[in-house]
């Protein structure tokens, strides 16, 4: 039985982009039971008229937000009106290969029921999932890494989407930047595993934010927060004690790369607000958490 898909993207300001991109992604559909689901934070750009050029209107749904309740939010809405098996999380800067889809599926129906971390080429690098770093907490996964991933990129993911909905898909507090690595840790905790997949898709990364020195700032705020609350709701306490003062290390370093690149108002902000929303962020996941043995069972791990 072929997989049955529906590819989830969130727009922001990316009727350009999607320009592009969306006919890559129609033609690798063609005879695959493929659908779409949009959910614009800017309707008024034009993605809409985009869409409905390239696709046929019983193929797609468009789903217009004028208040941009983020990307977290964008991809839980878009996924709550899925019918098929599985979602691919896609971010509309992203091209497909011709038979890209067809491999996807193809993996896919050999194991239904395990998330699928799809590869990334972005700026000079190969990319295929999330990968745990000491300073940063989570990094893009080099794709020549000997250890699996920890999870999905949320810019080229397939999930179950019955597992997707019964985890609470991202958290949407954290808007953008760093929702996946929370939903990752959470997924791990609880003894779901991620496979790679060796397809790399080409990706423009960062078009939403590109030459807005506004958007700038708010991204480098949302990074230095969503680190920290992403480490008070995933990690055990044991964890998180050894955590924090690799994490105050690693901001320090960080603020002043962020003070050389104009940006080290919003970082600081960002810190702050990090602190003082941590509490309440670990009280929001009462789920399984990232510890010691998670830890040395994912640096021990193999991609398969």
């Amino acid at each position: 039985m072929a997989t049955e898909l529906t590819i989830v993207t969130v727009l922001y300001r990316s009727a350009d982009m999607l320009a592009e991109t969306l006919p890559t992604w129609v033609r690798s559909a063609t005879d695959l039971p493929v659908r779409f689901v949009f959910a614009d934070n800017s309707p008024d750009d034009g993605c809409e008229k985009v869409i409905a050029t390239c696709l046929d209107d019983d193929r797609y749904e468009y789903l217009p937000d004028s208040s941009n309740a983020g990307f977290a939010a964008g991809c839980n809405r878009a996924v709550a009106v899925a019918t098929t098996s599985h979602v691919l999380l896609l971010n509309p800067d992203v091209w497909l290969p011709q038979d890209a889809l067809a491999r996807l599926c193809a993996a896919v129906a050999a194991d239904p029921d395990t998330p699928v971390a799809v590869g990334l080429a972005m700026h000079g690098g190969e990319y295929v999932g999330i990968d745990l770093n000491p300073i940063s907490l989570f990094v893009d996964r080099s794709a020549t890494a000997a250890r699996a991933p920890l999870g999905p990129s949320g810019g080229a993911a397939v999930f179950p989407t019955e597992l997707f909905r019964r985890f609470g898909g991202f958290h949407e507090h954290l808007f953008a930047w760093g929702e996946d690595a929370d939903l990752a840790f959470r997924l791990y905790a609880s003894g779901l595993r991620t496979r790679g997949l060796d397809l790399v898709l080409p990706h423009a990364g960062g078009h939403s934010v590109e030459g807005d020195d506004r958007l700038q700032g708010f991204r480098a705020f949302l990074l230095a927060r969503n680190r920290l609350l992403v480490a008070a709701r995933t990690l055990t306490w044991p964890l998180l004690l050894v955590a924090v003062p690799i994490l105050a290390l690693a901001h320090a370093a960080l603020a002043a790369r962020r003070a050389r690149q104009g940006l080290l108002r919003p970082f600081l902000r960002g810190v702050g607000r990090g602190l003082v929303e941590a509490p309440a962020a670990r009280r929001q996941w009462r789920g399984s958490r990232f510890g010691f043995a998670c830890l040395f069972s994912y640096l021990t791990s193999r991609r398969g």
